[in-house]
């Protein structure tokens, strides 16, 4: 299993370190934050957006085909109950001169990352105190 630790700085901001890369988490000021970097629900978004991408432009890589232009925009709707994103739409904006049947693979290829098969076929997840592990609330 992977593993990687947050650790809290200052204000509302956490840090971790993965292979070497700082990462920082923040909220906006209306949260007590300093809004030194993005939210946690930005970098969901971010995780899922970023996996569509980096899996169209394999594909596109792998099969010779341009990749410059390759854009993926994200919409991300937050609902309650209990509060949560409930939608995101990714539009991937393919290089100029890709045909017809490659995007459609593109896109095939792009449904397939990591993140999106993780959204599809939910996780075990367990959220514990770790002095009581024992006690996961999910």
């Amino acid at each position: 299993m992977q593993q990687l630790t947050l650790t809290h700085t200052e204000g509302m901001q956490l840090v971790t370190n993965v292979r070497g890369h700082e990462v920082k988490v923040d909220l906006p000021p209306k949260y007590h934050g300093n809004d030194t970097a993005p939210t946690p629900p930005e970098y969901f978004v971010i995780s899922f957006g970023s996996c569509v991408g980096m899996y169209a432009l394999m594909y596109l890589k792998n099969q010779g085909l341009p990749t410059e232009g390759l854009k993926v925009e994200l919409e991300w709707e937050e609902v309650e109950g209990p509060s949560r994103i409930g939608k995101i739409t990714a539009n991937i904006t393919l290089p100029d001169g890709i045909e017809p049947v490659q995007a459609r693979n593109a896109l095939k290829a792009a449904e397939q990352c990591k993140i999106h098969s993780t959204l599809e076929y939910k996780p075990e997840i367990c959220v514990s105190i770790a002095e009581r592990p024992e006690a996961c609330l999910s």
